[in-house]
């Protein structure tokens, strides 16, 4: 007897099957996707229409893409489910999805968008996992992609999963990740396999082995690109004290930008990016900007991936 499960990430797009038999001669490097519909179509009509979360997310629950209590898309518990999946399948390894640093998208608003369009980015959320030796990583969170990268053109309730493999190099799957026909296009799809399966009496479809002894690597060993948003006091020598700290964390900054002064609070918005830093240190430099006096509020933290 087989189990047989292509609708259980990304709806008609068969990127199950593929990973279990047409990519089965490569090593995986990496999986990039996104894997959830109702959170693409927020995100997309926040960076589109500039409207609010709150009111993208009332739009989706008009249009039935999101569920009267949206908790597990919004929060990325869907999407950890889908990428424990795929990384199980592409590393011959058991991934838990209590292995998944995930991140929702909650805490972005239009201003995000907008400074990272300004920066030459779209924001998505991204599904990753990436090999590493014998250490996978595994990740959902809001991030930063470069404009003219192909997962920052999809939009909608559409999903897409990079695949970067040792021989076939980076292909991209691309379709309709949610709704009944292309749900009904993988269910069918599965049952038509099954019964040949039966008539012919061919032997049950290939079981997924997990024999390969892997570690997960913490999102503390992360190093990436950053962008943070922040309002701090209106002054001269504020951009000084939060530079110090980033310096003495080992953490090169790429861009410096000041948006929205407010005279009457005497406040302003910086939008900092980056080099290339590791997670540990950046959240350690935060906890510090974050006690500084002139630094009221930290408004959001969101990764740049390449």
């Amino acid at each position: 007897m087989s189990l047989l499960f292509e609708a259980s990430v990304a709806g008609g797009i068969p990127i199950v099957g593929c990973l279990m038999n047409q990519l089965l001669a490569n090593d995986i490097v990496s999986i990039r996707g996104i894997i959830n519909g109702t959170t693409n179509y927020i995100l997309t009509q926040m960076a589109q229409q500039h409207t609010s979360f709150e009111q993208a997310l009332g739009e989706a629950q008009q249009l039935g893409y999101a569920e009267s209590d949206p908790t597990n898309d919004v929060e990325g518990i869907d999407a950890g489910f889908k990428l424990a999946i795929l990384s199980s399948l592409a590393y011959h390894h058991r991934v838990s999805p209590d292995d998944i640093y995930r991140q929702g998208i909650t805490s972005l608003e239009a201003k995000d968008f907008q400074h990272a369009a300004e920066l030459g980015y779209a924001i998505k959320s991204l599904a990753i996992a990436t090999l590493e030796g014998d250490t996978i990583q595994a990740r959902l969170y809001p991030a930063l992609v470069p404009l003219d990268h192909m997962l920052a053109k999809v939009d909608g309730v559409y999903n897409a999963v990079e695949v970067d493999g040792s021989l076939c190099g980076q292909v991209l799957f691309h379709g309709r990740g949610a709704g009944s026909e292309p749900t009904t296009s993988a269910v069918v799809g599965d049952v038509i396999e099954a019964a040949r399966r039966i008539a012919s009496q061919a032997p049950p479809a290939a079981q997924v082995h997990h024999q390969r002894a892997l570690s997960i690597k913490p999102i503390d060993d992360l190093e990436t690109r950053y962008y943070l948003r922040l309002t701090v006091a209106d002054r001269p020598g504020v951009l000084a004290q939060i530079s110090r700290i980033f310096g003495d964390g080992g953490i090169s900054l790429a861009s410096v930008l000041q948006k929205d002064s407010d005279p009457a609070e005497k406040t302003a918005e910086l939008v900092i990016t980056t080099h290339q830093a590791r997670e540990a240190s950046v959240q350690k430099a935060l906890v510090k900007v974050a006690g500084l006096e002139v630094v009221p509020r930290i408004n959001n933290l969101l990764r740049i991936e390449a």
